[in-house]
């Protein structure tokens, strides 16, 4: 029995497509290739070690984005947090606050330290997450099998019981792997639609048992 719905943050609660617009343009006043500046920050060793909490933020923006301050507009700088001018997906977490009556809702997210501020800080999360999984603060990122086990466990619940929705299906393959159910996150709608075909109640009159 289905138990806890676990969801992602980027690509599925926070939407950025804005602020991706926003480094195409850099990478316009740069003369680089368009998506260079989002890969050079957000993919390679030093993402990965400052997502995993084995590099500083300060150290990861020396290593990917500090020498390029001057070329750039002020705003450059704000990239340090993936998040950086995310827009809330309204649709999907109005669909998360209608399963928290009866399921309990976490979060599984890779990113930076930051995004613990940002969750305490955004008034629509407040009261939301039972657990809220962090890649920089427990050091693992999906795909590993332990983020996933870790989100379960401190959900004080098994794998199975649990369902992730996440925007990568290499994410859900992995979630597999350990027992937990997936959805491939396209959208609200279709998010909603996969949960109910799976047997959670996503109506507002349901009741967390």
């Amino acid at each position: 029995m289905i138990r806890a719905v676990i969801f992602d943050m980027g690509g599925v609660l926070m939407h950025t497509e804005a602020s991706d617009r926003r480094l195409l343009a850099f990478d316009a006043l740069l003369g680089w290739e368009p998506d260079t500046l989002r890969l050079r920050l957000y993919s390679g060793p030093a993402w990965e070690a400052v997502s995993k909490g084995e590099l500083s933020l300060d150290a990861y923006w020396a290593a990917t984005g500090q020498e390029l301050e001057a070329a750039l507009p002020a705003d450059f700088s704000g990239y340090r947090d993936n998040f950086y001018g995310a827009m809330l997906d309204m649709a999907t977490l109005h669909l998360a606050w209608r399963l928290r009556p009866r399921y309990h809702i976490g979060l599984l997210s890779n990113a930076t330290a930051l995004l613990a501020r940002d969750v305490v800080m955004e008034p629509l999360f407040r009261g939301l997450f039972d657990e809220a999984v962090i890649s920089a603060l427990e050091g693992y990122r999906k795909p590993e099998p332990e983020a996933f086990l870790i989100a379960a466990r401190r959900l004080d619940l098994r794998p199975e019981a649990c369902v992730l929705v996440d925007d990568k299906e290499r994410n859900i393959l992995a979630a597999a792997a350990v027992g937990m159910q997936g959805v491939v996150y396209e959208n609200a709608l279709q998010v909603e639609r996969a949960l109910r075909e799976m047997g959670v109640a996503t109506m507002d009159r349901a009741r967390r048992r």
